[in-house]
Order: C-alpha cells, then structure tokens, then sequence
C-alpha cells in the first residue's frame, strides 16, 4: 500500500522565496558528474565529435533525448551522453559548470559521483580523467569555495571485476579526495551479494559505501545494501517507506537516504510528486536530505527540489532548515569537518532567520 501523501499547499502560501532557498547554505551528496551534462553541453560535444546530435537544437535534443517514458530509456540517454565523454577536458568542462551551480546555489560541500568503469569500457583512461577532475575540484575550492569530494561508482549490470577495479582506484586516491565506493546502474540486474566481497574489501581500506537502492526496486533492495554490502547510505530509498520496520532501522543507525523528487518523477520511479513517500520518511524522522542526482539531464537545481517539498509536503522553515542540516550530518566528512560545517551552517541559517 502506497503511504498517503501530505496535503498540497498552494506556493503562495509559502512563507518563504525561492530565493530564500538560493541563499541558504547546503549541502548536495547525490551528485552523479555524467548526469550533470545539458542539452546545450551535449550539443556542443556532438559537434566537437561530429556525430549524429550535432545538427539538433537544443530544444530538439531535449524533446527527443531529455524526456523519458522510464527509468530504461533515461539509461539509455545517460549512455548517450557517456559516449560523447571522451577526454579528461570534456569531464573538466562538466565540473566548471557545476562549479558556477554551486555559487548560484550556495552549495558549500558537494558528493560529485563519477563512474570510472565508462571510459573503461570505452577503453578510454578513466584513472587519468580522475586525476584531472581532482585537480579541477581543488581549484574550485580555492576558487569559490565549495569542498568537493568524490564517490566512485559501480555500475551494477557490468558486472563484478569492474567493480573490483573501480574500488582499487578509490583506495589509491583516498586521501586525495575520494571519500566513497558506489554501486549505481540498474537494480534488476546482478544480485548485490556478487559485490559483497568488493565493498567488504572497500570498507577495510577505510572507504565509505553508497548503494543505489530502493528506486526502482523494493525494499529488500535497501535491506541487501545495508546488511549485504554494509551501505553507510542509501542512494534513492523511497521504497522503504513501503517497510516500517526498515524505516526503523534507517532511523536508529541514522542512515541517511539521498532523496531526488525531480529525478523520481521524469523516470518514473515514483510519481507524481505529491505522491513521493519524502513526506512519510520525514515524518517518521528517517534521515533524509535533498538532491537533484542529474541536474543536466532533469533540468532542476537544489533549490528548485527544496521549493517542490515546501509546496507539496507542507514543510515549515524549521523544517527546511532541519534538511538542509541533514545534508552535512549524512556526508562523508570527518567528524570534525562536519561539526565545522554544521556550527557555519547554523550561525548563517540564524542571521538569514532573523
């Protein structure tokens, strides 16, 4: 049974602005780098590569790729757009972009999910675009700000020896900003005890574990990811709301669940937005934050997703300030890093307030 949604508030009853919600600090861990790739980048990669997308516009591209009937066909499109990924300057280029996201956002820390086991496939060197992209989120930081680090990804359906190679790359670059292994891709494939010895082996070399779980799964997927692969958090999650006792459990270990409604909706995984079981989860006071998880291929921002919960789940400010909190208690930062991050956010969340 489906938990009831919360009744809508109409936007003009909201207390605050979108533009209130540009200006808080946040936090954004669900993240994916190929994902935040737009139709107008698209477009300007297939001209550099000359292939087949070059010609459209971007409103072309966007009705005939950006639009999905379900969470396969935005597969297929993320395959798309992975194609035309080719050089570590093509990934860089990406990151400047969310670069100049953040500082419109006021996104202070962000969890950026890359998928080194792509350009492997592609037989393109996915250990020499990570280096770049380390380099490049440095310089941001410097630069503008935001802390960046960095969740690599498996890609479930590709199967166990990709998996092993991606966590050997996050191991040798732990300490260079790498905080996380991943398992992403499509939940109806491989099993999850097939990556239970990598994530094993992952944890042991002091790496955390961020299981794509509960989108378009059930439930049991969530519980697979905790007690199989020992996830530290859930990507998605939604699905736990069908479960009290894992919801339970969610919130006892405060094990946070990344929660993307734009994402949910325009795949498929659960619509319509005032349907999204957020409102339950909240409720229940499992931990959850907000995301865009593709805000290229979505076409959204994080204050776009904060304003969507405000209008349809009634969240007061105090709320909404508790959410965005939850974003820095649920990261993959240092205790001490995460009290540093909390205490500023806090203090700046106050003067906002007042």
């Amino acid at each position: 049974m489906e938990p009831r949604p919360r009744k809508i508030r109409p936007p003009e009853a909201d207390s605050f602005s979108i533009q209130y919600l540009k200006s808080l600090p946040k936090a954004e861990l669900h993240l994916h780098l190929e994902g935040s790739v737009t139709p107008s980048g698209l477009r300007n990669l297939s001209k550099k590569y000359g292939t087949e997308y070059s010609a459209l516009s971007e409103e072309e591209l966007e009705r005939q790729l950006f639009r999905y009937e379900d969470f396969y066909s935005f597969l297929e499109t993320y395959r798309i757009v992975c194609e035309h990924l080719r050089e570590p300057t093509d990934y860089v280029k990406v990151l400047d972009g969310l670069g100049e996201y953040f500082t419109q956002e006021n996104i202070r820390y962000a969890e950026i999910i890359y998928t080194p086991s792509i350009p492997w496939k592609y037989e393109r060197d996915g250990k020499d675009i990570l280096q770049a992209l380390l380099e490049r989120s440095q310089q941001i930081q410097s630069t503008q700000g935001t802390l960046i680090r960095w969740i690599l990804d498996c890609v479930r359906q590709f199967g166990p020896e990709w998996a092993r190679r991606t966590a050997e790359l996050a191991e040798e670059f732990r300490d260079q900003g790498v905080v996380a292994v991943g398992l992403g891709g499509d939940e109806k494939s491989l099993e999850m005890k097939e990556y239970q010895e990598i994530f094993s082996w992952a944890r042991a070399h002091r790496l955390y574990i961020h299981v794509h779980a509960g989108e378009i799964g059930d439930a049991q997927q969530v519980w697979d990811a905790l007690l199989i692969l020992g996830a530290n958090r859930i990507g998605h999650g939604i699905q736990a709301a069908r479960d009290s006792k894992l919801m339970d459990y969610l919130r006892q270990h405060a094990i946070g669940l990344d929660v993307c409604l734009t994402s949910n909706l325009m795949t498929g995984a659960w619509k319509p937005i005032s349907d999204n079981p957020f409102g339950l989860l909240f409720q229940r006071g499992v931990p959850v934050s907000l995301n865009t998880d593709d805000p290229g291929l979505f076409q959204t921002s994080l204050s776009e997703e904060f304003q969507k919960a405000v209008q349809f789940f009634e969240l007061t400010q105090e709320e909404v300030h508790r959410i965005v909190l939850q974003g820095i208690r649920s990261s993959f930062l240092p205790h001490d890093e995460k009290m540093a991050f909390m205490k500023r956010f806090q203090e700046e969340i106050r003067q906002l307030s007042a």
